[in-house]
């Protein structure tokens, strides 16, 4: 069996929140959108999101299902076509992962094939982050402990 396949039920949002040094505004970047992420592509669908009913609200909350491995990566310059990697950024994410698995959901390479970001989603998730100045060193990456994002909810 494919260690991806059915490991990432539900993919709703990842958006990048980037806070321009000079100006403090943030800036919001649809990675989704950036990488063209659409139901054309093999082992991607749409189906109804975790929250399939909301107040007020007729429409059903709809969500990529990301059956086959799926490498979700991009350059740095196409996430950021006008400036380095942000050293102030968020990035959020809406996922419902199958009970046990892990994985990288995210990553952003620099022109030279470093990683500058990735996310791993599972027992133990893993936020890998290296700026353009290849800070901060990996001893002081930040570690999320009791936290299961694979929990199957």
């Amino acid at each position: 069996m494919d260690w991806w396949n059915g490991r990432l039920r539900l993919l709703l949002l990842i958006t990048l929140h980037a806070m321009a040094t000079t100006t403090r505004a943030a800036n919001l970047i649809d990675v989704l959108r950036v990488l063209d992420l659409s139901e054309d592509m093999e082992g991607v669908s749409m189906e109804a999101g975790i929250c399939t009913s909301r107040k007020d609200a007729e429409e059903t909350d709809m969500a990529y299902r990301i059956d086959k491995k799926i490498q979700l990566s991009a350059p740095t310059k196409q996430l950021f076509p006008d400036s380095p990697f942000p050293e102030d950024f968020s990035l959020m994410t809406t996922v419902r992962a199958k009970k046990g698995a892990q994985f990288f959901l995210l990553s952003v390479y620099d022109a030279q094939g470093v990683q500058q970001l990735g996310l791993e989603v599972g027992r133990s998730p893993v936020l890998l982050y290296e700026d353009h100045q290849g800070h901060p060193s990996p001893d002081l990456y930040p570690t999320f402990k009791k936290i299961n994002l694979a929990d199957g909810k």
